[in-house]
């Protein structure tokens, strides 16, 4: 069996990419996966490293706004159809899956063209444009969130989640705490922004790390993100916050999963990825939603689990040190809401996402 799978741009498209490619080799040791890319995104970096063979084809993203941007970006469609022609000409495959980036248009829309088996991955809540214009194309729909499938022709969805690392599902609260050196009597705050870091969120978390300066019984932990490092770090400092005691600042961590999983409450982002890990460990959390993602997506997917009671959302344009400082206090000296709420968020896991799409991956086979 060869696969194609278009994934790119950021690591919320890449690393279910990635998490399909893992699931179809452990299955079907002998299947041949080769991902497709664009040379603008993360993928370029990051495949490689794990030894999957990539390719790539023209395409670049659409401005908002009428400029010379926007007419290259239309000459990058016709490219990119073009380089996708003859990408799926020399491999030949028996199956395309996109999970989103630029590549995915082309290759997904000249695959069907040729009645090549098609699926895509939708990670949000709100499904981007090309996914909602490829839905009306491709053969199968592997959804997230049940919130996702108003937005796709009826009867080629299937409830698939989003695939998280394998840690997740033997998730070991009592080891995570005690790898962090937690006290029984500690509660950690996790803080993260993405890989890029969050403004808001970053400039809240100071002023959370300064009210919890003083207090063994509160360690945070604050995931800036690699751009924002340095500035924050420089934030700490002059606080006169002692990041050898409660407080941890790092740009990013290769063990996340280790971080939720000691957790008692998490401020984060909401993107696809973040909500499916949050939801995966159970653990309570205040989402702030990116305001400017397309389509306002993160909005959307931390309603999953603030409607339900799982958390709570707080606009970007709203968030203050002190009106953070209120929210966590609040939430820490409450153990049943955390109890609840912990639980709330941990019945809206899947964790199975694999499995679900290999299933559907060999129905399409079978046809």
């Amino acid at each position: 069996m060869k696969v194609l799978i278009a994934a790119g741009g950021t690591g919320g498209h890449i690393y279910p990419g990635l998490a399909i490619a893992e699931k179809i080799k452990n299955a079907n040791p002998n299947a041949e996966i080769v991902f497709i890319g664009s040379k603008v995104g993360m993928e370029k970096n990051i495949i490689p490293q794990l030894g999957y063979p990539i390719e790539y084809i023209r395409v670049r993203g659409f401005e908002r706004q009428l400029s010379l941007e926007t007419l290259a970006a239309v000459k990058g469609i016709f490219d990119g159809m073009r380089d996708a022609k003859k990408v799926l000409d020399r491999h030949q495959p028996d199956l395309v899956i996109g999970t989103g980036g630029f590549t995915a248009g082309p290759l997904l829309l000249q695959a069907s063209r040729r009645k090549i088996p098609t699926m895509i991955h939708e990670q949000n809540a709100f499904p981007g444009r090309t996914n909602r214009m490829l839905g009306k194309k491709v053969d199968r729909i592997a959804i997230s969130f049940k919130e996702a499938e108003q937005y796709f022709p009826a009867g080629k969805t299937f409830l698939a989640g989003n695939p998280v690392r394998s840690e997740y599902q033997s998730m070991d609260r009592q080891h995570s705490r005690k790898s962090l050196q937690l006290l029984d009597s500690q509660k950690l705050i996790l803080i993260m922004g993405g890989s890029q870091g969050a403004g808001s969120i970053n400039q809240g978390a100071v002023a959370l790390m300064d009210f919890y300066k003083n207090r063994n019984d509160r360690v945070i932990y604050h995931l800036t993100g690699k751009e924002q490092y340095d500035k924050i770090k420089q934030a700490v400092r002059e606080g006169g916050m002692d990041t050898s005691g409660n407080i941890v600042v790092e740009a990013y961590s290769n063990e996340v999963y280790k971080l939720l999983g000691a957790a008692d409450l998490v401020i984060s982002r909401a993107g696809a990825m973040s909500v499916a890990e949050i939801e995966a460990v159970g653990v309570p959390s205040i989402l702030v939603p990116y305001p400017l993602a397309a389509g306002n997506h993160q909005d959307f997917n931390a309603r999953v689990i603030t409607d339900q009671g799982g958390g709570i959302l707080i606009a970007d344009k709203a968030l203050t040190g002190e009106h953070l400082i209120e929210i966590t206090e609040a939430l820490l000296k409450d153990e049943p809401r955390l109890k609840m709420m912990s639980e709330i968020t941990r019945k809206l896991s899947i964790l199975d996402a694999g499995d679900r799409i290999y299933a559907e991956i060999n129905k399409l086979m079978e046809n």
